[in-house]
C-alpha cells in the first residue's frame, strides 16, 4: 500500500475520532444525573459510559417516590474515571403522611384510617353545634397537614350542642337597690329596676322580683326588681 494511501486513512481515522469526541480514548467521563431514575435504567445509562453502579441503601425521601434513586455520589456533572462505580441511594418514600378528611365520620372508622397510616391516636370529646353527637369533628394537627408516621394525632369527637349554662335567681326582696344589683350580677344575671306606686310599702322598698328567688334561668338573663314609690 502506498504511503500516501496510508496517510489518507490515518487522517480519516483521526477525523472520525475528533468528530465523535474521542469518547473511546477519554480516561474520564461525566457522571449522569440519576435522580428519579430506577436502578435498572441507571445501570443501562452508566454502562453506556463505562461506569458501574453501587446501590448503597434505601432511605426516606420527601421528594422522590419509593423505588427511585433519590441520592447519588458523585453528583452530576462530576468527571470520574471509566470503570468507577457511582453510588446511589433508593427512596423508600416519605416518612410523612397527609391527615385525611374525617368530619362527620364514626370514630371507629377514623381510628382505623389513622392506624393504616401508621399513626397513634388520642381521643378528645368536645361540644359542637354543627357535628352530631359521637361523630368526629376534626383532628389536631389539622386535616390536610403532613405529620410523621408513628406520631400521635388527637381525634376530636362531638358531644353535641353545648347545654346552656344556668344560674339560680337570688332572693333580693327587702334589700337596698345597690345590694340587690350586686347580688344579681354576682349570680351571672342582669338587674333591672322598675318603680311602681304602692301604698302597702314604704317608699324605696324592694317588694317583688321576677323571676322569683330559686328559679333556674340561663346565664345572662334579666331579673326585674320592683321598688315602691309614692305619688308626687
Amino acid at each position: 500500500m502506498k504511503k500516501s494511501t496510508i496517510g489518507v486513512l490515518l487522517v480519516l481515522v483521526f477525523a472520525a475520532l475528533v468528530i465523535t469526541g474521542c469518547e473511546g480514548l477519554r480516561r474520564t467521563v461525566e457522571v449522569p444525573d440519576l435522580i428519579k431514575s430506577n436502578v435498572e435504567n441507571a445501570k443501562v445509562i452508566l454502562r453506556g459510559r463505562g461506569l458501574l453502579i453501587q446501590v448503597v441503601d434505601k432511605i426516606e425521601s420527601e421528594d422522590v417516590d419509593e423505588g427511585y434513586i433519590c441520592k447519588q455520589d458523585p453528583l452530576y456533572p462530576s468527571d470520574i474515571k471509566r470503570g468507577s462505580a457511582v453510588k446511589v441511594w433508593v427512596s423508600k418514600g416519605s416518612n410523612k403522611v397527609v391527615l385525611p378528611e374525617v368530619a362527620n365520620s364514626p370514630l371507629n372508622d377514623v381510628l382505623r384510617k389513622l392506624a393504616d397510616l401508621e399513626l397513634y391516636t388520642d381521643v378528645e370529646f368536645v361540644y359542637s353545634d354543627e357535628v352530631a353527637k359521637d361523630l368526629v369533628v376534626t383532628l389536631d394537627p389539622a386535616v390536610g397537614d403532613k405529620v410523621e408516621k408513628n406520631s400521635t394525632v388527637t381525634v376530636k369527637v362531638s358531644m353535641g350542642e353545648e347545654p346552656a349554662k344556668t344560674a339560680i335567681v337570688p332572693n333580693v326582696i327587702r334589700l337596698r337597690k345597690s345590694s340587690a344589683e350586686k347580688k344579681i350580677e354576682e349570680a351571672g344575671l342582669k338587674a333591672k329596676f322598675v318603680y311602681r306606686v304602692h301604698t302597702e310599702y314604704y317608699e324605696g322598698t324592694l317588694y317583688a322580683q321576677s323571676p322569683k328567688a330559686g328559679s333556674v334561668v340561663p346565664i345572662g338573663s334579666t331579673v326585674t326588681a320592683y321598688i315602691a314609690t309614692v305619688l308626687d
